[in-house]
This record gives structure tokens, C-alpha cells and sequence, in this order.
């Protein structure tokens, strides 16, 4: 059959235009897929790292290693995966950590990751950790609500790029997966280290590029159908245009990708925006929008650093104010409320049999008359002169001061080996003092009771029998006076 040649010009036109827009479709494609992807990495490795950095990396490492305590005292037949999550087995497992979620540590850790996972329309962050011996992530913290919420303990089997752990255990892999649930998801974790530079746990982040994909697949779909309309209806003519529209500025974006990822980690980045391309079609639309997400993430990242900032500066408030809270205004040294809390420490050595400490019940004699006689200025001088002996007797130990002239002292380490030296120390420098001004005479009671694990099931027990003591002392020095 003869065909004629304008058939044949017009088919050749044809393929050879397809061909050009297939090629064109794909290129800008990869193009779009390659730049989304970079700006998603360089921008969640800056996001995560400065999330990593700010986290308080003291409460990390104390509710790390109490998961990993009830962790490694699990038996291996008692550990469930959460590829078994709602199982009575599961249940029964996760339940063991439930304590965890009481801790003050970890109640402040998640709220902090809420709080960033909500600002920064995160999909999900969490904190874990990991056992390279048997391939597993352990959820330390997840920022998740409700039922989504891994529980602390609960832990997944490891991925094929976790294995890369094992040969370099200071970063997790970034991912990207396409599930049925999420969409197009990338994860990335980095490390948070403690000062020494250990890691204590990794910070882990989901990002949901679902959206993006959806707008690149959009404008792909626009371009295509220009493509193949301007390649029937134009021939040659649209071979020049799919050059003009379509190459030349993929060409462009993609040289822009190239050069955004060659550029140092900034806190913004302006390189598309410097690109000024105003195409008036699907081309100008696509770099427009690319122009935009650029600003979002930009100013995603300054609120992201903002809101850092500020959860700093409120974390650094709190601190001073209990730090303030537990000062006894008069001596400087600890007051009462600090003394409960060492209280809890010790009850909770006490539990976990690791407990050895002793109590020191210290009391002024005749402060009433000091104050009647000479006035309340000076009966504060004589209890400053008292705690200034006793801190310096009892260096290594935190002292208390439980009322206007009784203080209490814990005798740990050294200062509970060298316990009867430093009682004898103290009692010779209060006799000393007595010979300077009468108001300066440091006449003191003291009771010391040792913890003895078969008689004090509790702190408040050694408490009282020091207590019982220091009144006994008190009694003798008051018959000695007589």
C-alpha cells in the first residue's frame, strides 16, 4: 500500500514527538522525584539533628536504662514482637513496662515530643533503642497517641537497612516505603549522645511525603497531556515547543537539584527561587510550586528551631525555680523538700537491696536563750556558725536543714566509712567554738543511726532511730550540765 510521504513525515513526526514526550515525562519524573527527595533529606537530616541535640538527654538515658533493665531481666521465651501487637502474649509482655509511664522523666520526654511532633506535622516521631545481638528496635518514648502508641519495651524485628547498624552503629539508615496506610513515608533517626559522645538512645522521625507526591503526579499528568496534544496537533512545532517547555526547564530544575544538594547545610535554602522561572504554563506552575515548598519547608524549619528554642528556655526556667524550691533561704544548704526526695532515692535503694548510708541528727542546744538573750540576728549567726561546722566536717555528704536548728545529713561512700571519726572531728570543733562569743557557742546534740537491712524496711525507720539517739544526746549533755 503506497503511502504518502506527509503520511509518512507526519508519522515519523508523531513517534519521534511521542518519544520526545515519553522521554520528557520520565526525565521531569526523576527529575521532580530526585529534587522532592533531596530537599526531604537535607531537610529532615537538619530538622532531626537539631531535634537530636535538644532533647533532654538526662531523662533519655535514665528511662533508657529502666526499659532496658526490665528488657534484659525478661526471659527470651517472655519477649513478644510487636508483629504479635494485641496478643494476650503481647499484652501480658508490654504490661511489664507500664511502671515506666509514671516516670517523671518519661512523662516530660513525650510531652516535649508531642509538642514537636504536633508543630511540625510530623507523622511520627519516637525514641529507641537497640539490641544488635538479636536484630531488634526497642521503643524507649513514641510521641503516638492512644491505642497507636508503642509502649516502652515493645519492640519491632530488625529491617534490612537496620542491618547496617552493625557495621556502623552511629547512624540509622534513612528509609523511604510506599505502604498501604501511610503513603510515601521517609524515616530517618540520628543518635543522641551524652557528653562523653555515647549514644544513649536514637531519635527517630517519620515524614509523610504523600502530599508532594500527589502535586508532582498532578502536574506530571498536565504535562503529558500537552505533550501528546501539542505532538498531534502540531508535529514538528511541537517537538520545538516540548523542547522550549518542557526540556529546556526540567534541564534547569534538575541542574538547580544538582547545585541545591552541592550547597552547605543551611538553615534556608532561596535556590529555586533564584532560578526565576515564569513559564506561563504547567512547567511555570510546577516551578512555582517548587519555589513555594521551598518557603514552606523554610519556614517549617524557623518554627520548628522557634518552638526548640522556646521548650529551652521554659525547660531552663523550671530547673532554676526547683533548683530555688529545695535551698534553705538562711544556710544555703538543702532544706526539707530536698530531703524527701533524697528520701524516695533512698527507699528506692532500699527495694532494689543496693542501699548503705547512715543518719546524722543534729540539734543546737539553748538557741531560745540565744535568741531571748541576745536577739533573733544573732541566734542566726549561731546557726550559721552550726551549719558552717557541719559542712565542713561532713564534706562529702549532702546536709539538710529540717527546721530552725535541726539538721540532718546522709552519710554515704567515705563519709559513712569514716562515720565515728567525723562524729568526734565534729564534736571537738563545737567544743572549740564555745569559748568564742556567747552567742557563737555551738553546743549541739547528734544521733547516728546506721541502715541495718534486717531491722529498716524504709528510710523513715534509720530517720527515727537517729532522731531516738540525737534526743538521747541531748539528755546526757543537759545531765553533764547539771
Amino acid at each position: 500500500m503506497k503511502v504518502s510521504l506527509k503520511t509518512k513525515t507526519f508519522v515519523m513526526i508523531f513517534i519521534l514527538t511521542t518519544v520526545l514526550c515519553v522521554a520528557s515525562i520520565v526525565g521531569t519524573n526523576i527529575a521532580l522525584t530526585n529534587i522532592i527527595r533531596q530537599q526531604f533529606i537535607d531537610k529532615a537530616e537538619s530538622v532531626t539533628n537539631v531535634m537530636a541535640n535538644l532533647m533532654d538527654k538526662a531523662a533519655a538515658a535514665s528511662v533508657r536504662d529502666e526499659v532496658m533493665r526490665i528488657y534484659n531481666a525478661t526471659d527470651e521465651k517472655d519477649k513478644v514482637s510487636n508483629e504479635e501487637w494485641g496478643s494476650p502474649e503481647h499484652e501480658a509482655y508490654v504490661n511489664r513496662y507500664s511502671a515506666i509511664l509514671e516516670m517523671q522523666e518519661f512523662i516530660s520526654l513525650q510531652k516535649w515530643m508531642r509538642t514537636v511532633q504536633d508543630e511540625g506535622n510530623f507523622a511520627c516521631i519516637y525514641l529507641v533503642a537497640m539490641d544488635t545481638e538479636k536484630g531488634r528496635t526497642i521503643y524507649v518514648v513514641d510521641a503516638s497517641y492512644d491505642d497507636e502508641m508503642c509502649m516502652p519495651g515493645s519492640y519491632d524485628p530488625f529491617t534490612e537497612n537496620d542491618y547496617k547498624l552493625i557495621d556502623n552503629p552511629s547512624e540509622i539508615p534513612l528509609d523511604i516505603v510506599e505502604t498501604e496506610e501511610y503513603g510515601w513515608t521517609m524515616a530517618l533517626g540520628k543518635p543522641v549522645r551524652d557528653m562523653n559522645g555515647d549514644i544513649i538512645a536514637y531519635f527517630c522521625a517519620d515524614f509523610s511525603m504523600t502530599e508532594i507526591t500527589k502535586i508532582k503526579n498532578h502536574y506530571l499528568l498536565i504535562i503529558a497531556a500537552v505533550l501528546v496534544g501539542l505532538a498531534l496537533l502540531t508535529g514538528i512545532l511541537g517537538v520545538l515547543a516540548v523542547n522550549h517547555f518542557v526540556v529546556k526547564p526540567v534541564k534547569i530544575l534538575s541542574a538547580a537539584s544538582v547545585e541545591y544538594c552541592r550547597e552547605d547545610d543551611k538553615d534556608q535554602h532561596h535556590k529555586f527561587k533564584e532560578l526565576n522561572i515564569r513559564t506561563k504554563d504547567e512547567i511555570g506552575d510546577l516551578a512555582s510550586s517548587m519555589v513555594q515548598m521551598e518557603n514552606d519547608i523554610n519556614d517549617h524549619v524557623a518554627t520548628l528551631i522557634k518552638t526548640a528554642n522556646e521548650l529551652i528556655e521554659s525547660r531552663e526556667k523550671e530547673a532554676e525555680l526547683r533548683k530555688a524550691a529545695n535551698i534553705d533561704a538562711l544556710t544555703h544548704v538543702k532544706n526539707k523538700r530536698a530531703l524527701f526526695s533524697e528520701e524516695e532515692r533512698l527507699d528506692r535503694a532500699i527495694r532494689e537491696g543496693k542501699a548503705n548510708f547512715a543518719v546524722a541528727m543534729i540539734d543546737m542546744n539553748n538557741l531560745k536563750t540565744i535568741n531571748d538573750t541576745y536577739g533573733h540576728e544573732k541566734g542566726d549567726e549561731a546557726i550559721m556558725d552550726l551549719c558552717n561546722a557541719i559542712c565542713s566536717t561532713f564534706k562529702r555528704s549532702p546536709v539538710f536543714r529540717t527546721g530552725g536548728d535541726e539538721f540532718v545529713v546522709v552519710l554515704e561512700g567515705h563519709d559513712l566509712e569514716q562515720k565515728d571519726e567525723l562524729i568526734v572531728r565534729f564534736r571537738e570543733t563545737a567544743a572549740q567554738e564555745e569559748a568564742k562569743k556567747p552567742w557563737r557557742n555551738m553546743s549541739a546534740a547528734l544521733g547516728c543511726q546506721v541502715y541495718d537491712r534486717q531491722r529498716h524496711n524504709h528510710f523513715a525507720d534509720v530517720y527515727k532511730e537517729a532522731d531516738a539517739d540525737m534526743y538521747r544526746n541531748k539528755a546526757a549533755m543537759k545531765g553533764g550540765r547539771k
